[in-house]
């Protein structure tokens, strides 16, 4: 009888702690969306609407968002760059525009599918801000839109950076072709759990915890899918269907940044960009992985902060 109360009582204690759980979440949800609706900008530019927000002072960086994403994520891109960015009057010594690419948060799809046309619309982002010139961070599969853009607006861009960057034909199931069994199994289990989003809403307390900045913003940066997933699958599409782009012919300084290991999106997309670009500096993460930027941060921002700044 004893034993039929204490498992009774285990069950009751499991059940409430989850449904608090579910509670939490559904809470925390709920005021996510909230705070990510009135942390931006909606404009209608001359191709479409777009969102963004707008951080800093001084010279202005537009920040193409990664696969999945959104402004939120170019936002704590900015923020993880500030951390060695800050002046004494402790400002931010750019503008940085973040902005949500088509088919991701509120940016609607329409406003621009392949990369060209996302680079169109940062052009007109540009117009309707009354900025005339700007630099540009495509990190991830931002790559080949910010491209475009340095391809395209040669007079308008500034500087061109190229972070873990998508540069060529990119697919998920060529780059996993060559891998073991075992490793696409890992790979297709930790794609759908990295897209649960109670469990990553789990580990926003640890993530607060790490000694990088903007870690739990990052990580918030990937989830609720649902509002990201048209953009994502968008990306997939286009990723697919890149032809090779006149590299040689961009006259902007570059920079490029990628990990020798990133099983995401190869170590050879870097070296084709410093291999055709005319004036670009690449800097090699031995052994980093697809967030190289983020795990080498404390060596890898400054140098990104110098070469926006010289």
């Amino acid at each position: 009888m004893k034993t039929k109360l204490l498992v009774a009582a285990m069950i009751c204690l499991t059940t409430t702690s989850v449904m608090g759980s579910i509670a939490s979440y559904k809470t925390w949800k709920r005021k996510a969306l909230a705070s990510l609706q009135a942390g931006s900008q909606i404009v209608n530019t001359g191709v479409g609407p777009v969102e963004y927000r707008i951080s800093g002072k001084g010279p202005a960086v537009l920040i193409a968002h990664g696969t999945p994403g959104g402004y939120d994520q170019s936002f704590a891109f900015s923020k993880l760059l500030s951390m060695t960015e800050r002046s004494r009057s402790n400002t931010m010594k750019h503008t940085f525009i973040s902005l949500s690419r088509p088919g991701y948060l509120q940016t609607p799809l329409e406003s621009g599918r392949t990369p060209a046309e996302q680079a169109d619309l940062y052009a007109s982002l540009l117009d309707e801000l009354g900025i005339q010139q700007a630099s540009i961070i495509g990190f991830s599969g931002g790559g080949p839109s910010a491209l475009q853009f340095a391809l395209r607006y040669p007079e308008r861009c500034q500087k061109l950076a190229i972070i873990s960057g998508v540069a060529q034909s990119y697919s998920e199931e060529e780059l996993q072709a060559g891998w073991s069994p075992l490793q696409r199994w890992f790979s297709q289990f930790y794609s759908r759990l990295i897209l649960f989003d109670p469990l990553l809403y789990a580990m926003l307390p640890f993530a607060r915890l790490a000694p990088q900045a903007a870690s739990e913003d990052l990580l918030r940066s990937v989830m609720m899918y649902s509002i990201r997933q048209q953009g994502y699958e968008n990306d997939m599409e286009q990723f697919l269907a890149l032809k090779p782009y006149p590299l040689a012919q961009i006259k902007a300084s570059t920079f490029v940044l990628h990990g020798t290991a990133d099983g995401e999106v190869p170590y050879a997309d870097a070296e084709l960009l410093a291999s055709q670009i005319p004036n670009v500096q690449l800097v090699t993460i031995k052994n980093g992985g697809h967030q190289a930027f983020y795990t080498h941060a404390r060596f890898a921002m400054p140098l990104l902060r110098n070469f926006l700044t010289q």
